[in-house]
């Protein structure tokens, strides 16, 4: 892996500047005795967890020696977190909204937790081969047990219908994103033009909806390249192109190089 995981333990008081790429997951057994997001106030439990987007100040202040663990990774860390819909990829929508992306354990499950949190603090701090593997599994399977018990809720009123969309339509993209490449496919599923749908993502993503779609087609294309023995052919029709070299164009203009090359550069 080319990137590393950071993690800290967390006591008395504690500053967090906003990071232009990096996300955070902070980790509270205990009470604390004041968390604050962008000077927001978020409301304390034990056994909390709190997802953090780049771009956001934190301030924790601890009631004892020590109030939990933070965890740090790069958005690059989303390639190998595979396919999932996890909280943690949109929690950026939900600040988008007001909403702090958290979530109460049961005590029961914040054991189990505490115990992965503690095995990366363990492994960071070794010398043992491929510690930086074990991390990421360790921060995978943390992240997945989170994710059903996110206690968000998105109703579907007036002020959240425009969220609700672009929630749906990355899932759609995430189902059917090997037949279905264009975004007129997507909005007639949703019961939009296709120009609506693109001005809602630019609103509430700053990016366009067919970006999303070559987005995910990236992401399986470097991750079938990097990690499996596939030739470019079968990743290309595995992806719905109809001719490998399509593929290899369209990989070449999105990445810069070309996909054997990217392979054998991975």
């Amino acid at each position: 892996m080319n990137h590393c995981i950071k993690i800290k333990q967390l006591s008395k008081l504690n500053e967090f500047r906003s990071s232009k790429e990096n996300y955070r997951v902070f980790w509270f057994p205990n009470s604390v005795d004041s968390m604050r997001i962008e000077g927001q106030k978020v409301s304390d439990f034990p056994n909390l967890i709190v997802f953090i987007v780049p771009g956001k100040d934190v301030t924790i202040e601890c009631n004892g020696i020590s109030c939990g663990w933070v965890l740090e990774f790069s958005q690059n860390y989303f390639d190998l977190l595979g396919f999932e819909p996890l909280v943690i990829k949109n929690a950026i929508l939900y600040y988008s909204l007001g909403q702090i992306p958290k979530i109460a354990l049961s005590p029961k499950i914040g054991l189990r937790i505490q115990s992965m949190f503690e095995m990366i603090d363990e492994m960071a701090g070794s010398n043992i081969p491929n510690k930086e593997y074990g991390m990421f599994s360790l921060l995978k399977t943390i992240l997945i047990y989170c994710d059903s018990k996110c206690n968000i809720n998105l109703e579907k009123g007036k002020s959240n219908q425009e969220l609700i969309t672009v929630l749906q339509y990355k899932e759609l993209v995430s189902q059917y994103y090997t037949n279905r490449h264009l975004v007129s496919d997507y909005a007639g599923e949703l019961h939009i033009s296709s120009k609506y749908l693109n001005q809602l993502v630019k609103k509430v993503m700053g990016v366009t909806a067919k970006h999303l779609i070559k987005e995910q087609l990236i992401m399986h294309a470097c991750r079938d390249l990097k990690f499996s023995a596939k030739s470019v052919k079968e990743i290309a029709l595995n992806l719905g192109f109809a001719e490998p070299y399509h593929f290899s164009r369209f990989f070449k203009n999105y990445t810069g190089l070309a996909p054997n090359d990217f392979r054998a550069a991975s």
